[in-house]
């Protein structure tokens, strides 16, 4: 299989604050070249929410309100994620939600 052919491929995961709908706390793109994970290049973001992480999303992503107090807010680093996520194929594991969700932070 030639992967050298195949467009850029980003895998996404994204977590939010358990609120309904969600603040963003957390965005990773792990970008694969040539068939391969490039963890130099991949991007991650840690965000302040504007309303508290929920105890249920904490037990599953293990951010909680205090490590997140000095992280900057979603306004602040959405260029940065759009910028890394354009023109490219994304994969995600729970692709409708996380595609929901993002679509609804970088609208446009």
């Amino acid at each position: 299989m030639n992967f050298a052919t195949w467009p850029a491929l980003l895998v996404v995961d994204v977590d939010g604050n358990g609120t309904n709908p969600p603040d963003l706390v957390e965005v990773a793109a792990l970008p694969i070249r040539e068939g391969r994970p490039d963890k130099i290049t991949a991007g991650w973001w840690l965000t302040r929410p504007n309303r508290p992480v929920t105890p249920f999303a904490t037990r599953v992503h293990g951010l909680t309100n205090d490590a997140l107090a000095d992280k900057p807010t979603w306004a602040e680093v959405a260029n940065q994620v759009r910028t890394f996520l354009s023109n490219t194929w994304i994969c995600a594991h729970n692709a409708h939600t996380d595609h929901r969700v993002l679509s609804a932070h970088l609208p446009g």
